[in-house]
């Protein structure tokens, strides 16, 4: 394949993924942000705080190094994954365990006033559970919790997309 046909290929490829509405993870307009930079304030080292370091870069917005700098600061105020037992089979042996990923946080301008409620959000799922499948069952039970994090992740993204400079 010479330069020329290879030149072409890409174009209409490009020109094919552009036409069916492919946008990159975090560029689409209601994930974009209406300020240039933003304070994040989370637990340092955790998925969540990686996840939204990610998300925010990849958008049109700066990390700022400090609060001071930032017009936007978003606060991590907890997060927590909790593991109930939803059903128990008549041997009295667990059947579905209820997963639930919740986050606390909140938003706030340069002189410390809230721009956003509700400060939380709560994500629930049900897990069938098998001891005859323990490991695999594990394994599916972190993918949920990962998953249920990127959901939450998405959420805030979209509550600090809601945030207009007039509220600044």
């Amino acid at each position: 394949m010479n330069k020329c046909t290879r030149g072409l290929f890409v174009l209409m490829m490009a020109a094919l993924v552009a036409s069916c509405g492919f946008q990159l993870r975090g560029s689409t307009p209601e994930t974009r942000l209406a300020f240039e930079s933003l304070y994040l304030d989370a637990p340092v080292g955790t998925p969540l705080e990686r996840d939204l370091r990610t998300i925010i870069r990849a958008g049109n917005t700066q990390l700022a190094g400090d609060a001071k700098s930032a017009p936007v600061t978003l606060r991590v105020l907890s997060q927590l994954q909790e593991k109930k037992v939803l059903t128990l089979n008549a041997q009295g042996k667990v059947r579905e365990f209820s997963l639930t990923y919740r986050v606390r946080f909140e938003v706030a301008d340069a002189e410390n006033r809230k721009l956003l409620q509700p400060p939380e959000i709560a994500l629930q799922s049900i897990l069938p559970y098998s001891e005859e499948q323990a490991l695999a069952k594990e394994q599916e039970e972190r993918m949920t919790f990962e998953d249920m994090r990127r959901d939450a992740v998405a959420q805030i993204m979209r509550q600090l997309a809601r945030v207009k400079p007039e509220q600044l």
